[in-house]
């Protein structure tokens, strides 16, 4: 069964080209390109999610960053 998202693709693919671009204006090598995207996470995560669901989300998100690489 296809997960359904409450965002639409167009607006996704928007956000993803910004941050992207970003990263491209400012020539960052892959590990700081990693480094500024996971303490962005960071930030999202422990300032826009409840203490008790952290560990859960973060778990989560993991397990997505895993199945999403070929």
């Amino acid at each position: 069964m296809p997960i359904v998202s409450k965002y639409s693709n167009k607006r996704v693919e928007k956000i993803i080209e910004d941050l992207l671009n970003v990263l491209i204006n400012e020539q960052t090598s892959a590990d700081l390109a990693l480094m500024c995207l996971g303490n962005t996470v960071s930030h999202v995560i422990n300032t826009q999610i409840p203490e008790a669901q952290r560990e859960k989300i973060c778990q989560n998100f993991a397990n997505a960053l895993k199945q999403s690489i070929k």
